[in-house]
């Protein structure tokens, strides 16, 4: 098996892998295994190998390699080599990144220049001014993204956003008289704005303008005692759940 060499242009063997590999990626189930057969033939009857073919996929010709291999797995190789900042750029959005793997790419992305190039559309999408979602992001910290969901650039959003409501609305506490009450508070909250709102001592604190405040305090009016007494019974239906499996 020869060593990868993609310096020349591609010639007709490589044509005809690449459509291959198209096929076998594409196919499924006779199709797929007819594509697998011949392309497996032809790597081994021209001495090339999946690099070959697509760059970001193992040296090897083993096809178990190409079902295993991982496009995002590839491109973290190649931080810190020739074109960085395009694997970046295409790694910011990878879903499939581990915890570890995203803690990397975390360490090698300018978040301040990620936020530069993304905040028109955020303010685009979201509403609210550009240079507003700028200041939210800065006060975004890595240890919040990495507890995030989805790639980086989803949590960098989900925590933008948050900061920014934080910022653009007033602090709110509102007085709870027991456990159960806040816990139906922060839900109300949560529901209406999409934002979390925090217990405290005395009840919650929210971020919220007046007009949210308002709906909060009319939909506790109007479903409080509901929702508590529906919490009730569904803590009892857990007991007894626990109970018979005890």
């Amino acid at each position: 098996m020869t060593a990868p060499d993609q310096t020349h242009g591609p010639g007709p063997h490589l044509e005809r892998g690449r459509k291959l590999l198209h096929l076998y990626r594409r196919g499924v189930g006779g199709e797929r295994s007819n594509a697998g057969r011949l392309l497996l033939t032809h790597l081994k009857a021209h001495d090339l190998t999946l690099y070959d073919l697509d760059a970001s996929l193992p040296v090897s010709q083993d096809l178990a390699d190409l079902d295993n291999w991982r496009e995002s797995a590839a491109l973290l190789a190649q931080i810190g080599k020739p074109e960085h900042d395009d694997v970046l750029t295409r790694l910011v959005d990878a879903t499939d990144l581990t915890e570890t793997e995203l803690a990397r790419l975390l360490r090698a992305v300018d978040t301040e220049t990620l936020v530069d190039v993304r905040a028109d559309g955020w303010a685009y999408a979201h509403g609210g001014n550009a240079d507003e979602y700028r200041r939210a992001a800065r006060q975004v910290t890595p240890a919040v993204l990495l507890a995030g969901r989805g790639s980086l650039a989803d949590r960098l959003l989900a925590a933008t956003l948050h900061r920014h409501h934080l910022l653009t609305h007033p602090e709110r506490n509102i007085r709870a008289p027991d456990e159960l009450q806040k816990r139906v508070l922060l839900g109300l909250i949560a529901g209406l704005t999409g934002h979390r709102a925090e217990a405290t001592a005395q009840g919650v604190r929210a971020w919220l303008n007046a007009d949210q405040l308002a709906r909060v305090r009319a939909l506790l009016a109007g479903h409080g005692e509901r929702l508590k007494a529906e919490a009730l019974r569904r803590a009892e239906e857990l007991g007894a759940e626990v109970g018979r499996g005890g």
